[in-house]
């Protein structure tokens, strides 16, 4: 039965009724003469039929059963008789060698990395690594990565191929806390060869994961790796798989140091494999499951509701405070036996914007009938009356507040009625169960064999089989698995801090990929190396962008995200201020407000108190002062020390702060303070007004670096900054005036000119913008609508991101004290004087620009209104709120709006 390599027989045999291969790899042998069975070595023997000869080499590979043969040159495939198979050729140590495997088990794999699109960026990137220093962990992963997985999300990722999806497999399961946003992200993940999890601060990205990770070991094959750029993510998910008892399913590996410990301790794993296999419960009942999936879900929805309309009541409350603080209307008693005022909100909405105009305050006998149909009598009712404008804005504030405290009681009652909490465990309870019998099982089935870090490679399929979960860092997962291997799915978690050449490293290994991050906090620092380096497409630049932002550009609104919107970690008020500033209002606290003022604002004595030392770095220590003797006296006093933290832009600085505090407290830089969080946080800006310290300003003002120190803080952030309030800053000074509105201004703003009511006007715009809508005629209400589109517009772009605009707003409620006035200027308020548009900063509410359409027919060709005219001029001249004229017959109105909206960002 020998052969030779050119296929011909030298010992010709009888004729073979059946064969087989024996699971030892000998070929088994029934000759027809005597119905004998004989074993043969599988060398010597070869399978007669149509034979496919493929020689391996850089362009393509040969794959066994999952598993690339990095060592096979050659593949021959016999069909024709029976079961097709292949005899695969490979080097050995001592020459060369050979196995029969079936031909089902085997494929030849093309090389990714010949496409030209693929190599040239993994030239640009190894260009990258070549400049690193030699001991970095990236240069052996590039000096590896010669073959790309034509199924890996690197491959696929790098050409830009369409991102596949695919139905649900099976109804999610849940053993770990969820939520609607987590829900969605996990359905988003099974279902997309690649996704999305942006995960603010505080929404729960780490449940999110363990959820994900239990669904897809759930299926009883597929493998799972989490990665991130560091260890303590990773870490995180590790022990809490731990806790709930699934820690055996996991393999710890990464460097070498904690690979050998993960294998040192099999023996203890596998006594825990063996108690846990035989707690193993039932599976539950997949109907009761499902029945209370979709009851949780409801309560869910109405949960997220609660949450929402908390955070409403908080927010109109405190804008009543400013209402009540700053207005005035006068003893208005007369008006309360009206109807109107015991009406909804939303109908003394419509009162007020119905008779906005002018020229709708007055009419005939049917305009009466039907706005006595509408709102009740009005009889002694001026709508044309500021006062009377400004009870039925406060009458708005009572009724909506009233109509929110109703709602929540409801919703409360739902839930309780729906036995939320008990339902939400009994379904996580459940959920635990059919993970553990179906791991249970598998554990039955494949055994518990001990594994060493010298053949765990070489018998993958097996050791996946009893830790279907690897936990690795991006650097390492590649060294960490067979030659070619792929993981089902890979969850690299902060993604926004993981670089491109860390991605590229462990995107090879894996067919799905789970991204986590959020690119509103700090991305990754681009090594030095790479300047001079010009990426072969943009989304591909190492320098310019993480894993999540190159996502991003290269998938615009093709790449599947969820956006998680429950936030659970931070008091409403600080996290109120990055969801105003850079989540665009999209989340929604779960938190509620505790005892005392939650955000801080302690400024230094005026002075210079900066310096910048010649090694590089700067410090305060007037700053450090202030922080070692009121801020953490006062603002502490019942703080444990640990549970502080105290965070700068400046190394530096950290460094200062740590030399003079109490063991306990912990300093350090806002990029090292990334991911972890405190109870109070104290940030120490260390600028000040000089040009020396006008240089730092935009490092300190990054929008992301202020995101992320303010999210530390649980229940307390305090800011310590210079006397001037950093005052050319955009971020900091938002910080600045939202703290001081959350705190009705205190010892923060001296202005006369009053935030703007945001709550009121957002929706008195709504239903402002629908009357205009309907109305067809008018030249100046589609001169108004088309300013106002320029300006939606204009507020898109990143200049003005962080501006928002309100229409008709009343004058009185920008300017309440009127002493400054003349007897005519205060008259012209007190008729309800109004400006077209208000363009004012939507994180503070402060104004920072008015703007009025002229239309010529009620303002050049008119004398009256040219007279109100000017002595609209003369008001905003008098409370310095620039105010720009855009008359009808005018051009070029985007250029002078933007003009104007840059002198008022400047200001």
């Amino acid at each position: 039965m020998d052969d030779d390599r050119s296929g011909r027989w030298k010992d010709k045999s009888e004729k073979v009724a059946r064969w087989r291969v024996l699971p030892d790899g000998r070929v088994e042998i029934v000759y027809t003469s005597n119905a004998k069975a004989y074993p043969y070595g599988p060398e010597r023997v070869r399978v007669l039929g149509r034979s496919d000869r493929m020689v391996a080499d850089s362009h393509q590979l040969i794959e066994v059963d999952g598993v690339i043969w990095t060592n096979a040159t050659e593949v021959c495939t016999f069909t024709g008789y029976g079961e097709a198979w292949a005899r695969i050729f490979y080097k050995t140590r001592n020459g060369e060698s050979q196995s029969l495997q079936a031909a089902s088990k085997v494929r030849v794999v093309p090389n990714a990395a010949g496409r030209p699109e693929v190599a040239d960026v993994l030239a640009y990137w190894r260009g990258i690594v070549s400049r690193l220093p030699d001991d970095d962990p990236l240069r052996p992963v590039y000096d590896s990565l010669g073959f790309v997985h034509p199924e890996s999300a690197l491959a696929r990722y790098l050409v830009g191929a369409p991102i596949e999806s695919t139905p649900l497999a099976a109804a999610p399961i849940y053993p770990f806390r969820c939520n609607l946003s987590q829900r969605q992200a996990v359905e988003n993940a099974l279902t997309n060869a690649v996704s999305v999890i942006e995960g603010p601060p505080g929404t729960g990205k780490t449940e999110t994961i363990l959820n994900l990770v239990a669904n897809i070991i759930a299926s009883g094959t597929q493998t799972v790796g989490v990665v991130s750029f560091g260890n303590s993510a990773v870490d995180n998910v590790r022990d809490k798989l731990d806790e709930l008892g699934f820690g055996p399913v996991i393999a710890r590996l990464g460097n070498k140091d904690m690979a050998t410990a993960f294998f040192d301790g099999q023996q203890s794993r596998t006594r825990r494999v063996q108690e846990f296999v035989a707690g193993t419960p039932a599976a539950p009942d997949a109907r009761r499951l499902t029945e209370l999936d979709g009851r949780l879900r409801r309560l869910q929805e109405a949960e997220r509701r609660r949450a929402q309309l908390r955070h409403d009541l908080d927010a109109y409350g405190l804008e009543l405070r400013h209402f009540e603080k700053h207005v005035q209307p006068g003893d208005l008693s007369q008006l309360d036996r009206l109807p109107l005022l015991r009406r909804s909100a939303d109908r003394i909405l419509d009162y007020l914007v119905e008779t906005d105009r002018e020229e709708n305050r007055s009419g005939g006998l049917v305009r009466r009938i039907r706005q006595y149909l509408k709102f009740g009598s009005l009889r002694g009712l001026d709508p044309s009356d500021t006062a009377v404008v400004l009870r039925l804005q406060r009458a708005f504030y009572d009724r909506r507040i009233d109509e929110l405290t109703t709602q929540l009681a409801e919703v409360d009652g739902e839930l309780s009625r729906g036995n939320f909490t008990a339902l939400a465990e009994e379904h996580r309870l459940l959920s635990r169960q059919a993970l553990h019998a179906v791991l249970g099982d598998r554990y039955r089935r494949s055994g518990t064999t001990v594994f060493t870090q010298a053949n765990y490679r070489s018998r993958f399929t097996e050791f996946a089989a009893q830790h279907p979960v690897l936990l690795s860092t991006c650097h390492s997962l590649r060294a960490n698995l067979p030659s070619g291997q792929l993981l089902d799915y890979l969850i690299v978690d902060e993604a926004s801090q993981v670089s491109l050449l860390a991605a590229g490293a462990a995107l090879a290994s894996c067919r799905n990929l789970v991204v986590v991050g959020d690119l509103k906090q700090l991305p990754h620092i681009a090594d030095d190396a790479a300047k001079g380096t010009v990426a072969p497409q943009p989304a591909y630049d190492y320098e310019s962008h993480s894993l999540l932002a190159s996502l991003s550009v290269l998938y615009g609104q093709a790449l599947p995200k969820t956006l998680l919107r429950e936030h659970y970690r931070c008091d409403p008020a600080i996290i109120g201020f990055c969801n105003k500033s850079f989540y665009g209002g999209d989340l929604v606290p779960f938190t509620q407000s505790g005892s005392g003022h939650a955000m801080v604002v302690r400024r230094t004595v005026e002075g210079n108190h900066m310096r910048q030392h010649t090694g590089g770095g700067r410090t305060n220590q007037r700053e450090i002062d202030v922080i070692n003797r009121e801020v953490i006296p006062r603002e502490c006093a019942n703080v444990r020390p640990e549970d502080i933290g105290i965070t700068t832009p400046y190394r530096r600085q950290a460094n200062k702060v740590t030399q003079t505090l109490i063991e306990q407290i912990e300093a350090d830089t806002v990029h090292r303070f990334q991911g972890r969080q405190k109870d109070v946080v104290i940030m120490t800006t260390v600028l000040d007004e000089t040009w020396r310290g006008q240089t730092g300003l935009k490092f300190v003002d990054d929008p992301q670096l202020i995101n992320v120190a303010v999210s530390r803080a649980a229940k307390k952030f305090v800011l310590v900054t210079n006397h001037d309030l950093l005052s050319k800053s955009r971020h900091v000074r938002d910080l600045i005036d939202y703290i001081g509105y959350q705190r009705l201004d205190q010892g923060v703003v001296d202005s006369a000119v009053v935030s703007v009511f945001d709550l009121l006007y957002r929706e008195y715009s709504r239903r402002l913008r629908s009357l205009a809508g309907r109305l067809q005629s008018g030249s100046k209400y589609r001169s108004e609508n088309i300013i106002w589109t320029v300006l939606v517009e204009l507020l898109k772009e990143p200049p003005y991101e962080h501006l928002t605009i309100a229409p008709q707003v009343l004058v009185s409620n920008l300017f309440p004290d009127r002493s400054g006035l003349t007897e005519d200027q205060a008259r012209y308020v007190g008729n309800r004087a109004s400006v077209d548009f208000v363009v004012y900063n939507r994180v503070s509410n402060r104004p920072l620009l008015a703007i009025e359409v002229d239309g010529f027919k009620y303002h050049e060709d008119n004398p009256v209104q040219l007279a109100r005219d000017a002595l609209k001029n003369q008001i905003f001249e008098v409370y310095d709120l620039p105010l720009l004229r855009l008359p009808t017959t005018g051009s070029d109105e985007e250029a002078r709006i933007r003009a104007a909206l840059d002198a008022a960002n400047a200001r």
